[in-house]
């Protein structure tokens, strides 16, 4: 009996000594929580930051502002005579252009004015323009560069002169052109953005308004105008016409070094006025053209502006300067 129950106590010491061996293997501290999605998340978002992923708007802003000015004197010597004259130019040049998507705006302003001086005689005006041009357009097919674009063009001068023994003065002629026009632009940088390139082409639909004051319009030169016969009954002050119109423009422009600039800029604009199928005289076309380089501070600038419009005068204007003078670019 004490055998059996001696065996009963050696079985029982063998079972707990083995469920104790079991759960003694068994691993009974708490483990840290599992951080590996933590850290995969942590890596992906340290890879690709926010700003990768969000790409910003595609849009570019450039502002140039060019102001010259050049002299030329003479001295001429004759029989013992001499005459001795000064002549000067002033030129500024400047443009914005904002380019987005889909809306985009460009402003240019052109200005020159040049005069002769003497001592025996009253200065002479020898070149005079002022053109100011506002251009928003909205993006229609960005595959193709096709857009729809909305001119605003003021063209005048800007000191006392003459244009077919007719007298101007500021805002006297006055051009105002208004156009709506589809049309292809192209503007794009070089990888350093040392060069710019932009062209545009278009046609579409334009009013021109004439504004005058005492200015004569070349229709109205044949009547004698004196104090029976005042301008104000021989034509009106605001005169308007309409017709087709069509743009051509390309400006370019290389910071070659650091110290030297080569800029080139031309614009032609068309208009067909009313009876144009009876006569081609019936029609404006003004045309700008821009060359210049620079080095330093020193510029040589050319300038050609022709402009044919019947209002003005019934024979083609033709301005060239080529100036050595001085530039800022601000």
């Amino acid at each position: 009996m004490l055998i059996h129950t001696q065996r009963r106590y050696v079985l029982a010491l063998l079972m707990l000594f083995v469920v104790g061996s079991a759960f003694g293997q068994q691993d009974t501290t708490i483990a840290p929580p599992d951080t590996t999605i933590r850290s995969a998340v942590d890596s992906i978002v340290s890879e690709t930051p926010i700003e990768e992923v969000i790409s910003a708007p595609d849009r570019t802003t450039t502002f140039t502002f060019s102001p010259n000015i050049g002299f030329t004197y003479g001295k001429i010597s004759n029989d013992g005579e001499e005459s001795e004259n000064l002549q000067w130019q002033m030129q500024v040049q400047s443009r914005f252009s904002y380019e987005g998507e889909p809306q985009q705006f460009n402003s240019t302003l052109f200005a020159q004015y040049g005069a002769q001086v003497s001592a025996d005689a009253a200065p002479v005006k020898t070149q005079d323009n002022l053109i100011l041009t506002v251009v928003p357009s909205r993006t229609l097919v960005k595959e193709l560069g096709l857009r729809l674009f909305f001119e605003i063009t003021g063209e005048t001068e800007m000191g006392k002169g003459m244009i077919d023994t007719v007298e101007t003065t500021f805002l006297d002629p006055l051009f105002l052109y208004e156009s709506l026009f589809l049309g292809h632009k192209t503007h794009i940088f070089s990888e350093d953005e040392s060069e710019e390139f932009e062209f545009i082409i278009g046609a579409g639909y334009a009013y021109q308004q004439t504004i005058t004051n005492k200015f004569i319009l070349a229709q109205n030169r044949q009547f004698i105008i004196d104090e029976n016969n005042p301008l104000s009954k021989v034509q009106d002050q605001f005169t308007v016409e309409k017709g087709y119109s069509g743009i051509l423009e390309l400006a370019y422009s290389n910071n070659i070094t650091d110290d030297l600039t080569f800029r080139m800029s031309s614009r032609t604009v068309a208009l067909t006025k009313d009876r144009f199928s009876e006569g081609i005289e019936n029609s404006r076309v003004g045309s700008l053209l821009l060359a210049g380089i620079q080095y330093s501070i020193f510029s040589i600038d050319y300038t050609m502006h022709i402009l044919y419009d019947r209002n003005i005068s019934p024979r083609r204007s033709l301005d060239q300067s080529m100036v050595f003078g001085l530039r800022f670019d601000l």
